[in-house]
């Protein structure tokens, strides 16, 4: 009995230590709990990591092919080559029954063609014996599609005024040198004195090919206002043609 006893001593021993143990280990547990409520381990997380992302590229717009310039339309050459070198002057009438028209207030102008360089060009303006007191204003312009666009929507290349000139002469307008080509000559006579006048000889009863004459912006038919040219040099043709003045 005695060995019975002491080995139930020992047992006894050994399972106090065992509870004394878990109890010990429990109030560890216990007390985490009080300080933060049910304890949780969180989840081990991988740091992120930051991946460059690539940025799109939009498509490079294609560089459009210059326009070409165009290259200038060379006009044709009507004057069949220069014959001399010296100046020469061309009349585009013929004085036949000839008569005179008072250009005050009136719009008076001849389309031509000039062939090659020309430094003057005009009319034969009477002044029906008065000496003073009248002018005329020049604009020259450059044939554009027809008359309308040529004279109203055109800026002249040239432009001159005068007064008081000899009666009946020829009224010249100089330039340094203007090229071949179509043109309309514009004069516009004005008079500061009553009954001081002037304005154009002209022709009746003619069809000439290398003139085409208005009065008041409308086709003077079968006349032919006194213009005159003169060239630098001597073409041996004095005239081109007339595009058609669109009316």
């Amino acid at each position: 009995m005695n060995n019975y006893r002491k080995l139930s001593v020992v047992l006894c021993a050994i399972l106090a230590f065992v509870l004394a143990a878990g109890m010990l280990a429990g109030c560890s547990v216990g007390e985490k709990a009080d300080q933060g409520g049910v304890v949780t381990e969180a989840p081990v997380t991988e740091a992120a990591t930051d991946i460059p992302t690539a940025a799109p590229t939009e498509k490079p717009t294609p560089t459009p092919d210059p326009t070409p310039t165009p290259e200038p339309t060379e006009k044709p050459d009507y004057s069949g080559g220069i014959v001399k070198e010296a100046p020469v002057s061309y009349s585009f009438f013929g004085r036949k029954n000839q008569d005179a028209l008072c250009g005050t207030g009136r719009r008076i102008a001849v389309q031509f063609y000039a062939t090659t360089e020309f430094v003057e060009l005009g009319f034969h303006s009477p002044t029906w014996t008065a000496k003073s007191g009248y002018t005329v204003d020049y604009e020259l312009y450059a044939w554009d599609k027809d008359y309308e666009t040529t004279v109203f929507d055109r800026e002249p290349v040239l432009t001159g005024h005068f007064e008081n000139w000899q009666d009946g002469v020829f009224v010249g307008l100089k330039t340094e040198g203007l090229p071949a080509g179509e043109y309309v000559l514009l004069a516009l006579y004005g008079s500061n004195e009553e009954m001081h006048n002037s304005g154009v000889w002209y022709d009746t009863d003619v069809e000439r090919e290398d003139q085409i004459s208005y009065v008041d912006d409308e086709i003077w038919f079968d006349h032919a206002v006194w213009f005159e040219i003169k060239y630098a040099k001597t073409p041996k043709n004095l005239y081109g043609p007339l595009s058609d003045p669109g009316f």
